[in-house]
């Protein structure tokens, strides 16, 4: 019996990533869930310091990537 190297490439894919999912290894509604909440601390952190246009996007930006770093 043989397997084409396309054949053998997927099923280590499909076999890498099932590890992955079922050992909690991507959690993409906690994920989501967190960067929601930094998405709107930000926004409101620029209401705060009424931002608009440009300097709004660069300041959610910016506030996000530390957010990120921190967490």
């Amino acid at each position: 019996m043989s397997l084409s190297k396309s054949a053998i490439i997927a099923a280590t894919f499909a076999f890498g990533l099932g590890a992955l999912v079922a050992g909690g290894g991507i959690s993409h509604a906690s994920t989501k869930a967190e960067r929601s909440a930094i998405s709107k601390e930000c926004s409101s952190k620029a209401d705060a310091e009424k931002l608009h246009g440009k300097e709004r996007r660069a300041f959610r930006s910016k506030c996000k990537r530390e957010a990120a770093k921190k967490g």
